[in-house]
């Protein structure tokens, strides 16, 4: 759940920001054990409303224009006035715009990202080690490394996905307009030729009449349908059902679970790397994570890293990952290259999930293909085979 707090920090100042926590106690212990201050603590928005956040795109345009200017010796709040009024992203350029005026003030630049909204908290995290480690240009190049490859991975997954979805579409378009319109019309032209119609032509003759008798129906089916689509994919409690559904599916499980290992290991590689520490990066992570499993699942393995236990045995008592995930995990601790270790776990999911995804896309379409041939020779063998035989009866 998504909270809005307010609260004052160490140097006394007031910030207003949005947690996710699974209660408002959590959020307030949270933050206290930060060393900060909670005033209040309430719920952010409703179970179909959000925050408006920026998108990846304009983002990553602006952070290439930043890493650019400091590269060549222009200062932070320099840099950030220049871009201030750059882009056409109407949200970051609000939020830029308030974020310059606090860096302005002399607030920090990730607290100023924190009080103007709108930033992702992965990207917020990032700023925060580049500003505590001196290296906020490496840092930022390292977070556009890490959105490339993201934003190649779902482009690659969005082409898989568009063939087959793109004939679901039309077979359920084309199907509904048969049974809707078309079989009523030859309906009417059967029984007219009084003559006795075979098995198959008479159930689809039927069912056309039902369909046809049914469209107000279909209709509010469907606005039932927009409105579940909507609830499973939109509220709290629906995003846990479709994630529930997700995992009890074979195949399908199995390839959203290794998605999921991938993003945390990728994320916790490029946070680690920013010079975050383990702590901070994991409750970086719990807080953005779309994953209602995994958001819990990291509440686990934040208190036992807490309490002193290593990273390896907190994923693997709480079997969030895969093991061979974990094994990396193990050998990237005692090596001290916890990082790159985390980034080559990421980088072998990333390709079973390419590799799962194509192969699985590949048989939806020949699938089907091979449902709608079935389909069409049905419907021409029950509506041409009597039409013919009325024609040799007219003979």
């Amino acid at each position: 759940m998504r909270f809005s707090v307010k609260y004052t920090t160490p140097a006394g100042d007031l910030l207003i920001r949005e947690l996710d926590g699974s209660s408002a106690d959590e959020v307030r212990r949270r933050l206290s054990n930060e060393g900060h201050f909670p005033m209040e603590v309430k719920a952010a928005h409703s179970a179909f409303s959000r925050s408006r956040v920026i998108k990846a795109e304009p983002l990553i345009l602006f952070n290439q224009e930043l890493l650019a200017l400091l590269k060549a010796g222009i200062p932070l709040l320099q840099s950030l006035e220049l871009l201030m009024d750059h882009g056409k992203d109407p949200t970051l350029r609000a939020a830029l715009g308030r974020a310059v005026t606090l860096v302005r003030e002399g607030m920090a630049f990730s607290d100023a990202l924190d009080q103007a909204g709108g930033f992702p908290s992965v990207y917020k995290a990032n700023i925060v080690a580049g500003e505590r480690s001196g290296t906020l240009p490496e840092v930022i190049t390292r977070w556009l490394s890490f959105q490339k490859f993201a934003q190649n991975s779902r482009r690659r997954i969005t082409e898989a996905l568009f063939y087959p979805a793109f004939l679901v579409v039309v077979l359920t378009l084309s199907l509904l307009v048969m049974f809707n319109f078309v079989l009523p019309k030859f309906s009417q032209v059967f029984e007219s030729g009084g003559q006795e119609l075979p098995r198959l032509t008479q159930l689809l003759l039927s069912f056309g009449n039902f369909m046809s008798a049914t469209i107000y129906y279909q209709a509010a089916i469907f606005l039932i349908l927009v409105f579940l689509v909507r609830w499973l994919t939109k509220s709290e409690g629906g995003t846990k059902v479709l994630e529930r559904i997700l995992l009890a599916i074979p195949r399908l499980g199995t390839l959203y679970r290794m998605y999921h290992s991938s993003v945390f290991t990728r994320t916790t590689s490029v946070l680690l790397s920013g010079g975050l520490p383990v702590l901070q990066a994991l409750e970086v992570i719990q807080r953005t994570s779309s994953s209602y499993r995994m958001k819990t699942k990291l509440y686990t393995v934040i208190e036992m890293v807490r309490a002193g236990s290593s990273l390896h045995q907190a994923l693997e008592q709480s079997k969030m990952l895969d093991p061979l995930a974990v094994e990396m995990t193990r050998v990237g601790e005692q090596s001290s290259a916890l990082p790159e270790m985390m980034n080559h776990v990421a980088d072998f999911f990333d390709q079973e999930v390419e590799k799962s995804t194509v192969a699985v896309t590949s048989l939806i379409g020949p699938i089907l293909i091979l449902f709608m041939g079935v389909t069409v020779l049905c419907l021409l063998l029950a509506i041409y085979v009597p039409m013919f035989n009325m024609s040799n009866i007219m003979r």
